[in-house]
């Protein structure tokens, strides 16, 4: 299957191209367009997703002006009819190939960053699992802006690191602050994690709340369909209401059911149910 770059976006990721190759220079060997874009399709919320391949750490010059420069180029969510969020994540080659674990990525630049980048702080290089969910997805659908094919660069993570990938982001929900006005996020993310562990593949959001709607009690369905309405932008959910507290108990109970159909992998749902119960519980009685 042959990708191209939707034209909605092709001059946003043009400018992005030319600045991340400005600013690497000699040292950059990729860029790859993931995500949404190449796989699933964009929806009224999609960010443009970047992953940069470099064969050298970043300077701190390059990484304080790749991140004030980005900003120019990003708008956040639904403000710009032109402009979409972009997120960009920097890696270096030696950690990919021979894969280390946990891998680091040298930068990453996000709307969630903007105030703190207009304050002139940015992150330093660090440790992130998610880089091997980034790899991942790039190995199933992308679209190489510069350097090679991603088949050519990178190989699989091995699946016991792909299930510790995949439960990083669950360990990052433990409090109600960690979760409160991103829990459409969270549902749809619950649901592509469990679509992963199922299938060995990655997916859209979209397509994996597609996926699961079907296996789940109508009641919970409903949970899942509003945050996939809202993913879609077609409808705002006041999260407050009580069914996402009994969504999470469901979950509690499916763990323990053996004979379950609808059985959510245990080494995702021991922490899933804690992320869950921990926000909502605390959310309907305070």
């Amino acid at each position: 299957m042959i990708l191209s770059i939707p034209p909605s976006i092709q001059c946003q990721t043009d400018a992005a191209c030319r600045l991340i190759t400005r600013v690497t220079g000699d040292t950059l060997r990729a860029i790859h367009l993931y995500g949404s874009a190449v796989a699933g399709g964009l929806k009224p919320n999609s960010d443009i997703d970047l992953l940069v391949t470099i064969c050298q750490p970043l300077t701190e010059v390059q990484r304080a002006t790749l991140m004030r420069e980005l900003l120019a180029l990003s708008s956040p969510s639904g403000l710009s009819a032109e402009k979409r969020a972009l997120e960009v994540t920097v890696v270096l080659y030696s950690q990919l190939v021979p894969w280390r674990f946990p891998p680091s990525r040298e930068m990453q630049f996000g709307e969630w960053l903007r105030e703190d980048i207009c304050q002139g702080i940015y992150e330093p290089a660090q440790q992130d699992w998610d880089i091997v969910l980034l790899i991942t997805q790039i190995l199933e659908a992308s679209i190489p802006l510069k350097g090679e094919h991603a088949e050519r660069l990178f190989t699989p993570a091995p699946a016991a690191q792909l299930v510790k990938a995949l439960r990083y982001p669950l360990d990052l929900w433990q409090s109600a602050a960690d979760v409160q006005g991103d829990e459409y996020h969270i549902v749809l993310t619950l649901a592509r994690i469990w679509y992963t562990l199922s299938t060995g593949r990655f997916t859209s959001k979209n397509a994996a709340a597609d996926w699961l709607l079907p296996q789940l009690p109508e009641d919970y369905a409903a949970t899942l369909r509003a945050a996939q309405r809202e993913y879609l932008g077609l409808e705002k959910k006041d999260w407050r209401i009580c069914c996402l507290r009994s969504y999470a108990l469901w979950i509690l109970r499916k763990r323990t059911s053996p004979r379950s159909s609808h059985k959510m992998p245990q080494d995702v749902c021991r922490v899933a149910q804690t992320a869950f119960l921990n926000y909502y519980l605390i959310s309907y009685h305070r």
